[in-house]
């Protein structure tokens, strides 16, 4: 959620400054067909109903593993785009903490119970999955790395209502200097030369 959010103030940010939409449709990523493949295995953990984590053994856990390698394969082939260096780490961090708790992303309960999510809990109990999200619950002291977790919480009444973590603040930041620099930096680049 807080990516989606992400990139839609980042082009309405670049738009604002001037920028080209129609560049996005000319940015030339490498790989690109592996993002719908990441993102459609994303869609499908998000959408398996919930129940305790079996970890490793949880199929949904490796295909969010995978989701999460195959995003690094596109961002590996991609290091010369602007911000794609701290899209990279965003993304190295997520998959750390996610690899180390079992295949989700942990996220403490006075998180999932401060978000209004409790009801999206099979039980409010450690190692169960919040349905609509790619997170367990885990309280602080049983999650390794937990700083890397989601840890970050936008509360109610604020309309985007959710938690995230380091790796995404970088994501999102990382993918800020990309339209950035691809929708206004790029639009300078393309201006034809005054004629004499």
């Amino acid at each position: 959620m807080i990516l989606i959010a992400a990139v839609l103030a980042s082009v309405a940010v670049a738009v604002l400054r001037g920028g080209d939409l129609a560049r996005l449709g000319r940015l030339e990523i490498r790989s690109a067909w592996l993002i719908p493949l990441a993102f459609l295995l994303q869609v499908f953990v998000v959408f398996v109903p919930g129940g305790k984590s079996r970890g490793f053994s949880d199929p949904v856990a490796l295909l969010n593993l995978t989701s999460y390698m195959v995003l690094m394969v596109v961002v590996v082939r991609n290091l010369r785009l602007p911000g794609m260096v701290l899209i990279g780490i965003g993304l190295l961090l997520n998959l750390l903490v996610i690899a180390a708790n079992g295949g989700f992303m942990p996220i403490e309960p006075d998180a999932v119970a401060l978000l209004g999510h409790s009801s999206r809990v099979e039980a409010m109990e450690t190692g169960y999955r919040v349905h609509q999200a790619k997170d367990v619950v885990l309280p602080r002291e049983a999650t390794r790395l937990w700083w890397l977790s989601d840890i970050f919480v936008i509360p109610p009444p604020f309309p985007l209502r959710t938690a995230f973590s380091l790796g995404d603040a970088l994501l999102a930041g990382g993918v800020f200097v990309l339209l950035q620099r691809e929708m206004i930096e790029g639009k300078k680049n393309t201006v034809p030369a005054p004629s004499p």
